[in-house]
């Protein structure tokens, strides 16, 4: 299927035209004007959606929009207004060629714009002013495509000019601009679109015949172009045109708006409607046909209003209840009360109750109602009502163009092409609709409804796999690992170059990220929105110019200030003389800094703490008069005891009582010997002098080895010889640092009369306790453990196979090997072979008549004939020849 939407479309309109008078007539500027010479735009702006239809009435020409996204015309084609290749008039729609599925239409006077789903912009017919934006003026007989940057989402066509609203929401403008009506501060023409100076979004456009609108997204109206009849509503009506956007004062915000050919009309948000500009025919709808108004006055209609529109002189609305009414020239029928008298108030259109749309022409309307789309009245000399006639109608005629139904298979609400489309009124039956959108008509998961997932497929139908789905990743230029929140793209997985986060400030720059250090470079390093914040030095002031700052006084700076140094050192910031480095003096000053007064001038006195006149030279302090405690001797040696000290008598207590350096010089001592061993014996050859037992010294000196506390010690008789004492043995014992002959230092052998047995022997399957541990036969020495094998389980006649056996662990000398075994279930060997291997294995030949299913097992017996192992059953067939 050729026509997809990528999403369902909010469904919102913005319905407006306008007209000039009749052949002959004069306009309320006192232009004169012929039929056709001077003709109107009447635009109707709906926004498709699947299952949303469009109208729009150009001067004498018609477009409508059906829900597969193709787009009819119908009425004059003297400059290939209908899109279909051709200049001849046509009283019946033609589909007009070459676009792609279309979203909205926009009449112009004698040109046409479609924009598509895609954002792309299409203009056909009239050229002469550039209206179609092409860079041209040539006509274009099939649509031809319009550049706007980044793509549309609205449009709107004027008398000889044409606006656009891009996807980020500014506006563009393009064609004639004699009075300013492109709004960009100049009148010259524009062959191509030229961008508007608009503050925030903009969420709707109107082109009127001289002038434009626009409707921001904040609710404000914005005018612009020729203002002769008051039409920019800025409270005058002057020759003086407004050539840039001007802000309309409304009482409250606006909903829609609508140009007209020198009016313009606004739906508030109340839902009243309010006019202003030109008045001549009653167009304002306030009950008179006075002077133009320059100011917003109200429309009298007394319900609420849900939707407006614009003519050549006259206006349209519908009320909340769906009826429609209408206001102003009525020459020709168009306001489709039946007459063609004309109104100053509103007036209800005969037959129309229901109407979903408006769109109003020169002379002529348009309706868009339930059931059979699309109704026309008024002017019909051109066929601009589609009915099939060129006769003028003063009530509703239906244009021959009807809906179009397509077969739901799966029944999710979107029509596919499995069956042919349809024409009607209604829709042939419940599982047909009006749209043609699904790409996939067996799944109901997958339609343009849906929402798009990471899944290899086309979820929404917009011809794009994956494209709206994933998460959003910011481009990393500089490879830092943060992005830049302007570049983005969405994805299912990373793409090289993006990551997930957009937090750097410039990514031109792997060092400015967020989280960097901010350094003095006239850069915001860290993306904190300041430039060297926190970054530099701390600079402090220095106001006695001693070149030491005051800590109380600093700045942040990446250089110093004047007045500033980089140190915080100075304690007295008002005096030169006060600095580190100062000299201290006797002054009640701390000239250095240093948080003492007076602490390194004067004299140096020393710590007194015992109070003997002598003082600690390790403890001192410099002061103008000696301190309490302090005096001005640093001889003590011991500044704890008063009756150490210089002069004091030597006694032998291992003190320098007199502080002359020495200890018990001039006394009496003891001689001590050296205990190394700490055994409380002493070695003879290593002795001192003392007053007291040093340490490690004793009074003792019969230590025969004083590396080992042990020795002297008593020996064990060794019966055996083994090297280990008999645990029995009786004192008394020999005493010293050797063992005599047949004694040993130890006295844990379990059994003296066997140097077999003793604690380094290795334990042995014999029920002894060899190795004194105060077990027999431990550690698994007396454990056996066998098994069997065969290289074959089924061995063919005359063939062969090997089998065998093995033993490990305690097998006493003397044990043999028996072999057991049955064939087919009967015991054929019952131990009278055996073998003394305990490991061994031999060949077995399959001869005629042995066939049959072996098995075969090996009993390990010792010399005593006790079992020692029995191994494992192995099976095999022989088999027959």
């Amino acid at each position: 299927m050729q026509r997809k939407w990528s999403c369902v479309w909010m469904v919102w309109a913005v319905l407006w035209g306008v007209g000039v008078t009749g052949c002959g007539g004069t306009d309320a500027e006192g232009d004169m004007l012929e039929a056709r010479s001077e003709p109107t735009v009447a635009t109707a702006l709906v926004t498709s959606s699947p299952a949303t239809k469009a109208i729009s009435a150009g001067n004498s020409h018609s477009l409508a929009l059906r829900t597969d996204g193709s787009v009819w015309a119908w009425g004059l084609n003297s400059e290939g207004q209908l899109g279909n290749g051709t200049l001849t008039l046509s009283n019946l729609p033609v589909s007009v060629t070459g676009l792609p599925v279309i979203k909205a239409i926009a009449a112009g006077r004698n040109h046409s714009l479609a924009l598509g789903v895609d954002g792309t912009v299409w203009a056909w017919g009239q050229n002469s002013s550039g209206q179609l934006g092409d860079g041209t003026t040539t006509r274009r007989l099939l649509p031809v495509s319009v550049t706007i940057p980044g793509g549309a989402v609205a449009i709107a066509g004027g008398l000889n000019h044409s606006l656009a609203i891009a996807a980020d929401g500014s506006v563009y403008a393009w064609g004639t601009n004699t009075y300013g009506q492109l709004g960009d501060g100049t009148t010259t023409l524009r062959l191509t679109p030229v961008r508007l100076s608009l503050p925030g979004g903009i969420a709707a456009i109107s082109a009127g015949w001289y002038h434009s609108m626009a409707l921001g997204t904040d609710g404000r109206v914005w005018t612009w172009g020729r203002n002769l009849n008051g039409q920019i509503g800025n409270g005058s009506a002057s020759s003086t045109n407004q050539l840039s956007p001007y802000p309309v004062s409304l009482a409250r915000g606006a909903t829609a708006i609508a140009a007209g050919a020198n009016h313009s009309l606004v739906l508030l948000s109340d839902q009243s409607a309010v006019a202003w500009g030109q008045n001549t025919n009653g167009q304002l709808g306030n009950g008179t046909t006075a002077t133009a108004q320059s100011t917003p006055v109200t429309v009298g209609l007394a319900g609420a209003v849900t939707a407006i529109a614009t003519g050549g002189n006259f206006s349209l609305a519908i009320d909340s209840t769906g009826a429609a009414w209408g206001w102003g020239q009525n020459s020709s029928g168009q306001l489709g009360d039946g007459t063609t008298a004309q109104r100053t108030s509103p007036v209800r259109v005969e037959g129309l109750a229901n109407a979903l749309a408006l769109s109003a022409g020169l002379f002529h309307s348009l309706a868009l109602r339930p059931g059979c789309p699309f109704w026309a009245w008024g002017m019909n000399t051109s066929g601009q009502l589609g009915d099939g006639t060129l006769t003028n109608r003063l009530t509703t005629t239906q244009t021959q163009l009807l809906n179009i139904y397509f077969y739901d298979l799966e029944g999710d609400g979107y029509g596919g092409e499995l069956l042919p489309s349809e024409e009607a009124c209604e829709p042939p039956g419940t599982e047909y609709v009006e749209n043609d959108l699904d790409c996939d008509d067996f799944d109901p998961a997958i339609n343009p409804g849906a929402e798009e997932v990471c899944d290899g497929l086309d979820n929404n139908c917009n011809g794009a796999v994956d494209e709206a789905a994933g998460s959003t990743w910011y481009r990393d230029a500089d490879g830092d690992t943060y992005g830049n929140a302007a570049v983005s793209t969405l994805a299912c997985v990373q793409p090289s170059g993006y990551v997930s986060n957009s937090s750097d400030c410039d990514d031109s720059k792997a060092s400015v990220k967020p989280g960097a250090t901010e350094v003095c470079d006239g850069l915001d390093n860290n993306c904190n929105g300041a430039v060297d914040e926190a970054t530099g030095s701390t600079w402090y002031r220095d106001a006695d110019g001693d070149t030491y700052g005051n800590a109380a006084v600093s700045t942040l700076a990446c250089s110093a200030p004047a007045g500033y140094v980089s140190n915080s050192s100075d304690c007295d910031d008002s005096k030169a003389s006060v600095k580190p480095g100062a000299t201290e003096v006797c002054d009640g000053l701390d000239n250095n800094c240093n948080g003492s007064i007076d602490e390194a001038a004067g004299s140096t006195w020393y710590r007194d703490a015992d109070g003997d006149t002598y003082g600690n030279a390790s403890v001192n302090t410099l002061a103008c008069s000696a301190p309490a405690g302090y005096v001005s001797s640093a001889s003590d040696c011991n500044d704890t005891n008063a009756s150490v000290k210089p002069g004091a008598p030597e006694v032998c207590n291992g003190v320098d009582d007199n502080c002359n350096g020495s200890i018990d010089e001039g006394v009496a001592k003891t001689t001590w010997y050296r205990d190394a061993d700490g055994d409380g014996r002493g070695n003879p050859s290593v002795s001192t002098l003392a007053c007291s037992a040093p340490a490690g010294y004793v009074s003792d000196s019969s230590d025969c080895n004083d590396a080992n506390s042990t020795l002297p010690r008593a020996f064990v008789q060794d019966y055996d010889g083994d090297g280990y004492g008999d645990v029995w043995a009786i004192s008394p014992l020999p005493f010293g640092c050797t063992p005599p002959a047949g004694y040993s230092a130890t006295s844990n052998d379990c059994n003296d009369g066997n140097s077999s047995v003793n604690p380094g022997a290795a334990e042995v399957c014999d029920g002894v306790d060899n190795n004194c541990s105060g077990s027999v036969d431990e550690g698994g020495v007396c454990d056996t453990s066998c098994y069997a094998y065969t290289s074959s389980y089924t061995i063919p006649s005359g063939g062969t196979a090997t089998f065998g056996f093995s033993t490990s662990g305690y097998i006493p000398a003397g044990s043999r090997a028996y072999l057991y075994g049955t064939r087919d279930g009967v015991m054929d060997t019952n131990g009278t072979e055996s073998y003394d291997q305990t490991t061994f294995s031999f060949l077995v030949l399959n001869s005629p008549g042995l066939q049959g299913y072996y098995q075969r097992w090996i009993v390990i017996r010792g010399p005593n004939n006790a079992t020692l192992c029995t191994t494992n059953v192995v099976s095999a067939w022989m088999l027959a020849p």
